[in-house]
């Protein structure tokens, strides 16, 4: 293997990794409601598509993360779960896919005892969704510039997952 060919597969292992970090950082940010890491995800032109609404540039996304709302259902005990996603890198840009779980506490639901560990209480999932970041090598590292995010009943939803797969 050449040494073009091998500085090539490392930079794009740290790319994947600088990525996975990334969006793994994304989930625990949307529980804790943290502006900062939102301002350091995003860049200033980014959007965000919820399907109901199309979010555009930084200031706009951030008001999802500080939306009292955010705040209510953080409180209540939401949790977003990250699914590793897949990723494709080209040069300096990339495309990541994967689901999200969004999961609360459900005192309707049976509390489950496990030996050795006591009863827990019983949980719901909320939603599952699918997310596609399209993201940009800056020279901060890689940001998002912009974001779809699916329930998995949407029409095309698995359209998403398909061309992430098989582009």
């Amino acid at each position: 293997m050449s040494q073009k060919q091998l500085l090539s597969r490392l930079t794009a292992t740290e790319d994947r990794l600088e990525i996975l970090n990334l969006l793994a950082g994304s989930a625990f940010s949307s529980d804790v409601a943290s502006e900062s890491y939102w301002a350091k995800m995003f860049t200033d032109s980014a959007t965000f598509d919820r399907g109901v609404k199309i979010d555009k540039g930084r200031k706009e996304i951030l008001k999802i993360v500080n939306a009292p709302e955010q705040k209510m259902a953080i409180k209540a005990g939401m949790t977003h779960l990250a699914m590793l996603p897949h990723i494709k890198l080209k040069g300096d840009s990339a495309v990541a896919t994967g689901y999200l779980l969004i999961v609360m506490p459900d005192s309707a639901a049976s509390h489950v005892k496990l030996a050795g560990k006591g009863v827990s209480p019983g949980f719901s999932i909320y939603q599952v969704t699918v997310n596609n970041y399209t993201l940009a090598r800056t020279l901060d590292g890689w940001k998002v510039i912009k974001r779809i995010v699916k329930p998995i009943a949407a029409e095309d939803a698995r359209a998403i997952i398909q061309k992430a797969i098989e582009d």
